[in-house]
Parts: C-alpha cells; structure tokens; sequence
C-alpha cells in the first residue's frame, strides 16, 4: 500500500515539475550564441534628412529593454548590427470619390546585417513598416508625416528590428 501510494505521489509530481510555464525567448541569445552588440552608425540612403538619427536611437531604446542582449562599445561586442534605410516614400494609399487623395501611406525601408565580431556576416534582412494616415494634400501630408508619422514609422520598425534579430534570423 505504501509503495503504491509513494508511486502515485512520485508521478503526480513528476507530472507538477514538467508543466512549468516560461518564457521561451527568456534565455535566447542571437545566433551564434552572441549575448553583447554594439550598434555602428545607421546609413540613410535616402534624401529624407534625420531618418538615421531617430532610428538609431529608437533601436537603442528597443535593446537596452531587452534582457536576452546586452549592448557595448564596439571593440568589447561579441556582435555588430549595421542598419541601412534604404527608402523612405510617402504616396496616396485611399481616394475620394472626386479622385483626389484622402489618405497618405508612409512607409519605410532597411536592411539589417548582424556580423560576428570577426566581420563574418551571419544573418542579412530586410525589414519594412509604414502607416497610413488622412490628409487633404501632398504638402501637408508630407509634414505630417516629417513631424509624426515618420517617428511611429521609425519606432515600429525599430521594434521590427529587434524582433528580426531574435525570431527572423
């Protein structure tokens, strides 16, 4: 009876310690093992002044959040990430019914490179975000979207970014 009861006591806990949730990104690192990076200056191919700068900075907001990287200077980084924006368009996405634009779409373009720190590229992507938004003509359309929409743009393609790094790659 007591072996019995010692073996249904043994399983039940067995069965208790194998359904522990958790995080499964938790402990995830980049590919390759890399726990440090240091992120190299942002290249903008496009005519757009600052896309550059806001992302640089919004993508150093997203990692120092994240607890599964750490970042470094460049000469201690186990990783290196380079980022180029390679377009950036604002175009008519909706239509009245006079045919003139009613809503604007911003949409943004880059590809991400993470490099091992002896240079060897490990994973190369290219990664995109864009937001539409309402305006009655191009000139507007095109400060609002220099003055806010470009930042949301900037911001989610930055959270893209992070993401790639973890998931996509």
């Amino acid at each position: 009876m007591k072996i019995v009861r010692f073996s249904i006591l043994a399983v039940v806990f067995v069965l208790l310690n194998s359904c522990v949730y958790h995080f499964a990104g938790k402990y995830a690192s980049l590919p390759g093992g890399i726990r440090t990076v240091y992120i190299d200056s942002i290249e903008n191919l496009t005519y757009e002044p600052n896309l550059h700068v806001k992302l640089k900075k919004y993508l150093l907001d997203e990692l120092n959040l994240d607890t599964r990287v750490k970042l470094t200077n460049k000469n201690d980084a186990q990783g290196l990430i380079e980022v180029k924006i390679t377009k950036y368009n604002i175009s008519p996405s909706a239509f009245d019914k006079s045919g003139f634009a009613s809503m604007y779409r911003c949409f943004v373009v880059a590809t991400v490179s993470l490099k091992n720190s002896k240079g060897y590229v490990i994973k190369n992507k290219s990664v995109s975000s864009y937001k539409d938004y309402s305006s009655n003509d191009l000139i507007s359309a095109t400060e609002i979207a220099r003055n806010s929409v470009s930042n949301y743009v900037l911001k989610d393609l930055a959270s893209k970014i992070k993401d790639e790094l973890f998931v996509g790659f």
